[in-house]
């Protein structure tokens, strides 16, 4: 697969390229093609950056998957340890299918990967019902759109790890919000006005990583 996406990529001899292995980037130069393999030599290392921050990321399913596909996408991008996607009451649940679309998501990680230059994949899970998660992380809490109990700053973001539950098209029911609650998250609001699943994943995550104050 790898030696596919090389010659797509249509390079040549002696042309640098990046190589992904153990948690490391290496910069090689293409030498020749045996027996179906790419023999390289290795001429340099990348700089590369592990996040302070650990976040596990419990995205309920989409109603419309590949939604799911960007958001897999933008999380590896921006530096999500973990994503285990979640089903609800107003998620999209039909198990074969959220099955079968999990390679799909794996190899979206490997991809945006070498876009980005993460030398370290987005563990992909499987699929939990909401009833099942728990709070695990130094700080946990799941995006409420209809109520301002907590803001951005009550939340605790020098914190090491966090649980982010968001939900599908319609957010949560409220016996949903009230479970969470009881099991130990915290409701945040995200101002200013409603935001689409997939803009709420991302604009949550890119804060947490992004803020150190």
């Amino acid at each position: 697969e790898e030696v596919k996406h090389f010659k797509v990529r249509r390079i040549r001899k002696d042309e640098d390229f990046g190589v992904i292995y153990e948690g490391k980037i290496y910069l090689c130069k293409y030498k020749k093609e045996e027996k179906g393999k790419i023999l390289c030599e290795i001429i340099g290392e990348y700089e590369t950056f592990i996040p302070k921050k650990e976040i596990f990321l419990y995205q309920c399913i989409t109603v419309d998957l590949k939604t799911m596909d960007l958001i897999v996408r933008q999380a590896t991008e921006l530096g999500v340890s973990k994503f285990i996607p979640v089903i609800s009451e107003r998620s999209f649940t039909k198990m074969e299918a959220i099955e079968k679309r999990i390679e799909k998501w794996k190899k979206i990680v490997k991809e945006a990967m070498k876009q980005s230059r993460r030398p370290i994949p987005m563990e992909i899970y499987e699929p939990v019902n909401l009833t099942d998660i728990i709070p695990s992380c130094e700080e946990n809490i799941f995006l409420d759109n209809f109520s301002k109990e907590n803001l951005l700053k009550d939340v605790n973001l020098k914190a090491e790890s966090f649980s982010v539950i968001v939900g599908p098209e319609g957010g949560f029911s409220e016996r949903e919000v009230k479970y969470l609650k009881e099991k130990g998250f915290k409701p945040l609001f995200l101002e200013t006005y409603t935001l689409r699943s997939e803009t709420a994943s991302v604009s949550i995550c890119s804060v947490i990583l992004n803020c150190n104050t």
